[in-house]
């Protein structure tokens, strides 16, 4: 940490009272040696808000986040400039998952969220009461000069074996060369309980293989353009090849259950950040991180079918993803690309789909997860079902269910293409949602959208769903449909 920590105050302007109470922390926090920003102070009269905004968010070592009820309901709704830094944060969380930039100050809290969404989970300072000022402030310039109150003691020798003690660096490096050698390695440390061990496996191949991607773009990719779709799925497979072991680990996470391994959204964030990756150059090549993400949230999402673990495919589905130049973030199955329209397997939703659908005979540490090849092909279908299920739900809530009653008002944002093939897999996935059948309301009510909404609304969105298939028939002769009507028809009856 630097001599004298930059701070910056996000709050806003409830009143003149908290104006100057936030004043009074401001000048606490610099008669103590460390320099807060605060635009009280430093925007004058014809500087560029948004710049300040931005900069001040940027540059800061921490950002204190001053909450209030009214600071909350901005920020919740996007309002102001209290939004637009919300805007900010949220790209700077993506971009430095885990980072404790940001800290929340509760300020007045009467309402049920303390915090505004995006700072999630995150560890906050109790200032609501002025009697309790002064040890609240101690305890900020503790941890804004990283010095903690209370002192924690050394580490000493565990008195158990753990994968992490017993291995070298070097030696987890050698025994892991394929995702089928991190599905086992990664299976013995979640038997162990050792989190340790496990934190230790990634930290040493995440840079590893994301290395390997890029050298391995730069050196047989860039300036190569595929033409076929036969050229297309080698170069996915390569990179999908190349990021197998960390796939792999996280899926054992999600396939333990356990509270301390399954959260594996991190993978995404991940995956579509990739350091050192070259923006330019052809869009099969640029796209690669999307596709990659496509396979992972999908594989993510059917092996948490596969497992009863509905919640847990949600919550990954709904991350909000920032994108370049945009003020809205878009979650993860409204995102286009992430939906299998990327041009590095096509372009083509029902090419992205059967790509993913037969990847099971190309990539044989899928053995290792999934029972056989139907399980794993009706894991990925009842997923997809979920998905377009939550659909109809942000349909209900953003009160739109008047554009269900003609094609042209309504565009499907998760595609149909799950629908093709036919076979046992759809009976099997259809099994699936019934075995989900305790948690399938997680889908609408996540969004206050209430069961007899969704039927209300379900005969409209069966039919809709059948036009949109006859248009899938019209192009895709040769690619064997079944109409939605046929594997959603009954749902809610046999819930």
């Amino acid at each position: 940490m630097a001599e004298h920590p930059k701070v910056f105050i996000s709050y806003s302007h409830d009143s003149p009272d908290h104006k100057q109470w936030v004043s009074e922390l401001a000048a606490q926090l610099r008669h103590n040696g460390i320099d807060a920003i605060l635009d009280q102070w430093d925007l004058g009269l014809g500087d560029d808000i948004t710049r300040f905004m931005e900069r001040g968010i940027v540059d800061a070592d921490r950002v204190l986040v001053i909450c209030t009820d009214q600071y909350v309901s901005k920020a919740n709704a996007d309002e102001g400039g209290v939004g637009y830094e919300r805007m900010i944060v949220n790209a700077e969380l993506v971009q430095n998952l885990g980072t404790d930039k940001f800290i929340p100050i509760i300020r007045q809290a009467s309402g049920k969220d303390k915090t505004p969404t995006f700072l999630g989970t995150r560890v906050y300072a109790d200032f609501t009461k002025d009697s309790q000022f002064d040890a609240e402030c101690k305890k900020l310039i503790h941890e804004l000069y990283e010095v903690p109150i209370v002192q924690k003691p050394p580490l000493e020798e565990s008195p158990f074996p753990s994968v992490e003690l017993e291995t070298q660096p070097t030696e987890i490096l050698e025994q892991v060369k394929s995702a089928s050698d991190a599905y086992v390695r990664a299976s013995k440390i979640v038997r162990a309980g050792d989190v340790l061990g496990w934190r230790q496996l990634v930290k040493l191949l995440r840079p590893k293989v994301f290395k390997s991607l890029v050298q391995w773009r730069q050196n047989e990719l860039d300036g190569q353009e595929p033409k076929t779709k036969e050229q297309l799925v080698q170069v996915a497979d390569r990179a999908a090849d190349i990021i197998s072991p960390l796939m792999a680990i996280a899926l054992v996470g999600v396939e333990s259950r356990s509270e301390q391994f399954k959260d594996q959204k991190s993978l995404l964030d991940d995956l579509l950040n990739i350091a050192g990756w070259n923006p330019a150059g052809y869009t099969t090549s640029v796209e690669l991180p999307y596709a990659l993400g496509y396979i992972y949230h999908s594989l993510h999402g059917g092996l948490c079918i596969s497992t009863n673990q509905l919640n847990l495919a949600l919550d990954l589905a709904r991350i909000k993803i920032p994108v370049a130049g945009g003020t809205k973030f878009p979650c993860v199955w409204e995102m286009s690309q992430l939906r299998g329209y990327t041009q590095s397997i096509g372009g083509n939703i029902l090419d992205s789909w059967k790509y993913l659908k037969e990847a099971y005979e190309r990539w044989n540490w899928l053995s290792l997860i999934f029972e056989d090849r139907l399980e794993y092909q009706a894991s990925l279908i009842a997923y997809y079902m979920c998905l377009s299920i939550h659909e109809l739900a942000t349909v209900i809530d953003s009160d739109r269910q008047d554009t269900l009653n003609t094609r042209s008002e309504y565009y499907f944002r998760i595609p149909l293409a799950f629908l093709s093939g036919g076979g046992n897999a759809h009976n099997e996935a259809s099994v699936l949602l019934r075995r989900n059948s305790e948690t399938l309301e997680q889908l609408w009510t996540c969004l206050d959208v209430t069961r007899e909404q969704m039927e209300n609304s379900w005969e409209d969105w069966m039919r809709l769903s059948d036009k949109v298939f006859l248009k899938y028939e019209f192009q895709y002769e040769s690619t064997r449909l079944i109409n939605p009507s046929d594997v959603f028809g009954n749902f809610f009856e046999s819930l």
